[in-house]
């Protein structure tokens, strides 16, 4: 067996995981690299190259830095995702192709296949995969099992226990993992251990406060973090106030009521306003309601001209920004500055609820102590292989073999990490 990590020993995204015995061969993700890279990414005929022989290709979640590159794929290789993270993607795209081509993106999504939550799928004989669910700030994230040649390997995907459902991470790898003798893992927060940790509930408390002192408040966020959005919308109904959405994030979170919502109700996106029509929020009806009970809005880094225009509606009261994103993307000539980002942040001076900081914000990712936990739990006894972490950050263990980066032959295994 040869376990190949083409990217993400030494970046956070593009992460592209290959496990392949003689018989054969699958990935885990084929993500691009993340906006600000300073890396090459992989060309077409790279993505062919590398993936044509393939059994299958298997994404935990549907970020761009995990499955950015799928549309690359040959059409004969299998590609499965979860099927909620199916429809995100098909909203997403479908939404971007009427500005731009995103035909061949479509297509590929629409071909995926889907899988179910602890359903064992046969690759070949003596070679499966079984997709185990994950909290995540992307809705329907999934790790997966790899057993191979007697093997078992974990591949843990993103993931995080502060989310709503992060406190079923624990009790899954209790009963349905074990013991296992590989653990790939992410590494994300390896690199940012001062972040503080904000859990999702202190968020929606946080936003039930702003909206008791702030009649009118826009939240630049992911459109596809389910957890932040229902902390958003619990946080509406707790205060009366209406939750704004437009077309395309109303589509986004009737995908997550569709598959969530049965499963709990803060997941139900069931107390929404949706802006239907161009500048609908200046017909005199709407414009006297929103003004009348307050509003929270969800707003992307390309609803710049939005927000100029709603600023003018909205004045009776000044309006405030919860900036609920990675700090990076709104530092002033870092090297992942946005500069939509600080357009939008220029707008509200110094009316802004910020990010971590000001508990508005907190990460999709495992910090640091979670990660060791993770380990212990499930005792790797060939050892880790860490992953989606920055170039230097080191995953240190007194009690397993660490593959950081480089090439390691043991026995009967091979591992090359990039």
């Amino acid at each position: 067996m040869k376990i190949t990590i083409h990217r993400g020993a030494n970046q956070i995204g593009g992460c592209i995981t290959e496990i392949a015995t003689k018989d054969a061969k699958i990935f885990i993700d084929l993500g691009s690299n993340l906006p600000g890279s300073d890396k090459t990414d992989y060309s077409a005929d790279e993505v062919r190259k590398i993936t044509a022989d393939a059994d299958a290709i298997f994404y935990s979640h549907y970020h761009g830095d995990h499955v950015g590159l799928h549309h690359l794929v040959p059409t004969c290789v299998k590609q499965y995702m979860g099927a909620g993270a199916i429809d995100v993607m098909r909203c997403k795209y479908e939404a971007l192709n009427v500005h731009q081509d995103f035909s061949l993106q479509l297509a590929a999504t629409k071909r995926m296949l889907s899988f179910k939550e602890r359903e064992r799928i046969k690759i070949k004989e003596g070679f499966s995969v079984t997709p185990y669910f994950v909290s995540h700030s992307a809705f329907d994230a999934y790790m997966f099992l790899i057993e191979c040649e007697g093997n078992k390997i974990l591949h843990t995907g993103d993931f995080r226990r502060h989310g709503y459902l992060g406190k079923g991470l624990f009790p899954t790898l209790e009963k349905y993992i074990g013991h296992v003798d590989l653990l790939i893992t992410e590494g994300t927060m390896l690199g940012r251990k001062q972040e503080q940790v904000v859990t999702e509930k202190q968020i929606q408390l946080n936003t039930i406060r702003a909206l008791c002192e702030h009649k009118y408040v826009f939240a630049l966020c992911s459109s596809t973090d389910i957890d932040r959005l229902a902390s958003f919308h619990a946080a509406c109904k707790a205060t009366g106030k209406v939750f704004l959405v437009d077309g395309y994030q109303r589509g986004v979170l009737d995908v997550f009521s569709e598959y969530s919502g049965k499963k709990s109700p803060l997941y139900n996106f069931n107390h929404i306003f949706e802006l239907s029509g161009h500048k609908a929020y200046r017909i005199s009806k709407i414009k006297d309601y929103l003004r009348d009970k307050g509003f929270l809005m969800p707003v992307r880094m390309n609803s710049l001209w939005l927000l100029e225009d709603m600023l003018q509606v909205f004045n009776d009261e000044a309006p405030w920004l919860i900036y609920s994103m990675w700090s990076g993307y709104a530092e002033k000539g870092g090297k992942n500055t946005i500069e939509n980002v600080l357009s939008i942040r220029k707008l509200f001076e110094n009316r802004i609820l910020d990010g971590v900081e000001d508990g508005f914000h907190t990460s999709g990712h495992a910090d640091v102590e979670t990660l060791y936990e993770v380990c212990k739990a499930i005792r790797p006894s060939i050892g880790v292989i860490p992953i989606h972490k920055d170039t230097g950050m080191q995953y240190v263990s007194d009690n397993y073999t660490v593959f950081n980066e480089g090439k390691f032959k043991l026995d009967g295994i091979e591992i090359e990490a990039h």
